[in-house]
């Protein structure tokens, strides 16, 4: 038990093998083809360039060593030699500036990609999902996954130097050169080795990342319950454990990308060492130049250090392609609300809802509904009430296509509303919830949310539609009065008001009342139950709610009882039958009365 349980609980099981996954990365570096060319131009001409500088320098060597040299020749190699290296900084600076403007374009365009499908999914995908792991994936993992075409043209760059570099080898001494060759296979299979143990160690360390920033979101938005109850320490206490679970799998994998470089380094050591030794002996017997085993030894680390690179290649290629397989696993995911292929856009809506044998379930098997019938009245103003998990906020939830249910039809003015389209379908319902959700902003601005384009008269008419205006002329700037994330710096009772005069801005023909009053205190409600009772006339209404005031007056009232419709009726009918709604109406309703 704590604020960080059941955090960790499952591991991260994989959905695409390594081909499906590079195949994938392929599909999205096509559009950026022409910067990964020029990047990789850049990297072999900076090669070649390597390569030629260190023939001159042994081209010198030589001509200084004989008894009468051509100081001329050296001078004219020595200034090829320094524009070779003028060459390789110009193309190093190229390649760096181009790889400025790619990796974030690359990164944006991604982010944007995953900002896009998040708005795609309804609300089973968040219910399934938290706040910080969806933080990582686009923040981190993008980031990671970003790396990863620098990563493999540099790669392939260095074994294009290391191939020409062994062809160089070959020409000036086969004999060293097949020396030097022998190593490679050993190192290759360490390399390889490697490559499992580091695909994952990187996955269990983004998994941990996930529960790091999950922990942070949490505690966040749960440091109100957490102080009221004294768990700092024991909240310190959970997050050190995820802390140091993170630090080890960090550790981990910086072992396993450094640990691994210095044994290859021993191996490349010895090599050269041998090399140095072979080299030496055919001097003394007059087999080769000192120039040219002066070149060969130059030409060594050109030909080890881009093997040595896969040392690190695999661990951060292995991170960047589990970054990009938690990123598709957003990409991939379909919304469970669908609409018909040829759904269109709806105009107006007259607002006459109907239910025919809806069957819906959260969770396999668990049903909430089973054959549920409710028809509405243009234009009528109905109450839902039932207990706790009755099914009265799952009959909004369905109507608003927040879920997608699984039998039967759900219709107004007799079209299935999987035949709309879902913009223009939800242009047609206003709805406000208990838990008033505002954006950082102005006042003005998260009433016009959803209708930006409204005049200053428009909106004025939805605040005093709502008597919000008395809460307005109290602010140090009125509809310019900042508030902060999810609403903060103004009350309760005050958010409710502006959520009222948000949804009432669309001027919709379905409205729904998620007890949207249930939050607020007796003088607020006051204010606006006035004010209700003219806007929730001429419309269809439905009303979810604890307060008398708001169900008392409705045209309708429906019991929900597990799932199903067990009463209906007005306010008085539903008394006199001494049934549920008699029950409920004495348990949360009868204290409320004003005497």
């Amino acid at each position: 038990m704590g604020l960080y349980a059941g955090l960790m609980a499952e591991e991260h099981k994989r959905k695409y093998s390594d081909r499906e996954l590079f195949s994938r990365y392929i599909k999205r570096i096509i559009p950026f083809k022409k910067s990964v060319i020029r990047i990789a131009l850049f990297i072999v001409i900076s090669a070649v360039a390597d390569i030629i500088s260190p023939l001159l320098i042994g081209f010198g060597v030589d001509e200084l060593a004989k008894p009468n040299p051509n100081l001329l020749l050296v001078i004219n190699a020595t200034v090829v030699y320094i524009l070779l290296y003028v060459i390789i900084w110009v193309m190093f600076f190229l390649q760096y500036k181009e790889i400025a403007k790619f990796v974030p374009f690359f990164s944006e365009r991604l982010r944007m990609d995953i900002f896009d499908k998040l708005q795609e999914q309804d609300m089973s995908f968040f219910d399934k999902k938290q706040t910080g792991e969806l933080n990582t994936r686009v923040t981190n993992d993008v980031s990671d996954f970003g790396n990863i075409t620098f990563l493999i043209v540099e790669t392939i760059g260095n074994l294009i130097l290391s191939g020409f570099t062994f062809a160089i080898l070959v020409w000036l001494n086969i004999s060293l050169a097949l020396i030097a060759l022998i190593t490679v296979p050993l190192i290759l299979l360490l390399m390889f080795s490697l490559r499992k143990i580091a695909r994952i160690v990187s996955r269990a360390y983004r998994s941990s990342l996930d529960d790091v920033n999950i922990a942070m979101v949490e505690l966040v938005e749960g440091i109100h319950v957490c102080k009221s109850y004294g768990q700092e320490a024991i909240v310190s206490e959970q997050f050190n454990e995820i802390n140091k679970k993170y630090f080890k799998r960090g550790f981990k994998l910086t072992a396993v990308t450094h640990l691994w470089r210095r044994l290859l380094g021993i191996i490349s050591t010895l090599t050269f060492i041998i090399i140095m030794y072979v080299g030496g002996q055919l001097v003394f017997n007059g087999l080769m130049s000192p120039g040219r085993v002066f070149i060969f030894y130059l030409y060594l680390p050109k030909f080890f250090r881009p093997i040595m690179v896969l040392a690190t290649f695999f661990p951060q290629f292995s991170t960047g392609m589990a970054a990009f397989e938690r990123i598709l696993d957003i990409l991939d995911s379909a919304p469970l609300v669908t609409q018909y292929p040829n759904a269109y856009d709806v105009g107006g809506l007259e607002g006459e809802i109907e239910f025919e044998n809806v069957d819906f379930s959260y969770k396999n098997d668990e049903w909430v509904f089973k054959g549920l019938n409710l028809k509405i009245e243009k234009g009528e103003k109905m109450a839902i009430v039932g207990h706790t998990g009755s099914g009265k906020t799952s009959i909004v939830s369905l109507l608003a296509r927040y879920y997608e249910f699984q039998g039967g039809s759900i219709k107004i003015d007799g079209i299935d509303i999987r035949n709309m389209k879902l913009e223009s379908y939800r242009k047609n319902i206003g709805i406000v919830q208990q838990d008033v959700f505002l954006f950082s902003g102005t006042i003005e601005e998260n009433i016009l949310y959803g209708r930006q384009d409204a005049s200053e008269d428009d909106l004025w008419k939805a605040v005093t539609a709502v008597h919000a205006e008395e809460l307005i002329e109290y602010l140090p700037e009125g509809l310019q009065t900042q508030v902060g994330e999810r609403g903060k710096g103004v009350s309760a009772g005050q958010r409710q008001l502006i959520s009222f005069a948000r949804a009432l801005l669309t001027n919709p023909n379905i409205l729904i009342l998620d007890e949207a009053t249930s939050s607020v205190d007796a003088y607020t409600e006051a204010i606006i139950q006035e004010a209700l009772e003219v806007l929730l006339s001429d419309r269809t209404s439905i009303i979810i709610a604890h307060r008398l005031s708001t169900v008392i007056n409705a045209d309708r009232i429906i019991v929900m009882d597990n799932g199903r419709i067990i009463e209906e009726g007005n306010h008085r009918s539903l008394l006199s039958q001494g049934g549920k709604y008699a029950q409920l109406y004495k348990q949360y309703f009868e204290h409320q009365k004003l005497e």
